[in-house]
């Protein structure tokens, strides 16, 4: 009788060993598959990143490529390089003979006249295409790679016949060594409107804006306001005179 009994209990010990163990065995699958699910997410997380990175390797390439010369075209801006023996061509415009194309350029040409040798820069940030705005070159607002800057005003974009116009009123600096552009935001409420026909030049560390004009269609506004932009503060100053002081009109 009592060899029976201990056997039932010995059976039933081995029964609730049995259970514990496939306990154990469900609990140690589970815990697997979670670290398993954590391995995907952190190959997924990898992957997004990587794309990311390419994406925007691909997005911010700035590209050079040997060409000829640019085609025909009207009001673009040829401008001395500061630091080398260069001219860059930005922008224009051209109007076939019949008035029936049209087309305005925001690319950037590069000319080195002892190799008679034209190079197309473009990159990711890029102004509209225009023409009849306003560029300038400096040597003392130099790149990190010492190539110096354009800065660049304003200009126009106007329909094929040439009754409506959109007058840009943005500024730009170029990197002559990066060979890419940056827009520049200030936050004066005073700066120059949108104009064409502007001019500047550069004085020690000043980019000096006079007047150009805006044409609605109708009848055409001629300004002669005179602006300096500083660039070490990054700030636009509208210069003032008297009644009496004698200025261009």
């Amino acid at each position: 009788m009592a060899k029976k009994k201990s056997n039932a209990v010995a059976a039933k010990a081995q029964k609730k060993a049995k259970a514990v163990a496939k306990i154990e065995r469900k609990e140690k699958k589970k815990n697997v598959k979670s670290k398993g699910g954590e391995s995907d997410s952190d190959e997924d997380l990898e992957g997004i990143l990587e794309k990311m990175r390419k994406e925007w390797e691909e997005v911010h390439t700035v590209t050079e490529e040997l060409v000829e010369p640019p085609s025909r075209r009207a009001n673009a801006m040829l401008t001395p390089c500061p630091v080398s023996n260069y001219l860059w061509c930005i922008g224009g415009e051209y109007f076939s003979e019949d008035r029936k194309q049209y087309h305005f350029y925001n690319d950037v040409f590069r000319y080195t006249p002892e190799r008679d040798e034209w190079r197309k820069f473009v990159s990711p940030t890029c102004l509209g295409p225009r023409s009849a705005h306003a560029v300038v070159g400096s040597a003392v607002v130099g790149s990190a790679a010492g190539g110096g800057k354009l800065f660049l005003f304003g200009g126009e974009f106007s329909s094929l016949n040439q009754t409506t116009f959109h007058h840009y009123g943005d500024f730009w600096c170029f990197d002559n060594s990066l060979h890419s552009w940056d827009r520049i935001e200030t936050k004066e409420k005073e700066k120059p409107h949108a104009r064409s026909g502007c001019r500047m030049a550069m004085w020690k560390h000043y980019v000096v804006l006079f007047g150009g004009f805006v044409d609605p269609g109708a009848v055409s506004e001629y300004l002669n306001g005179l602006w300096i932009f500083e660039t070490q503060e990054y700030k636009w100053h509208h210069v003032e005179f008297r009644e009496t002081d004698i200025k261009p009109l």
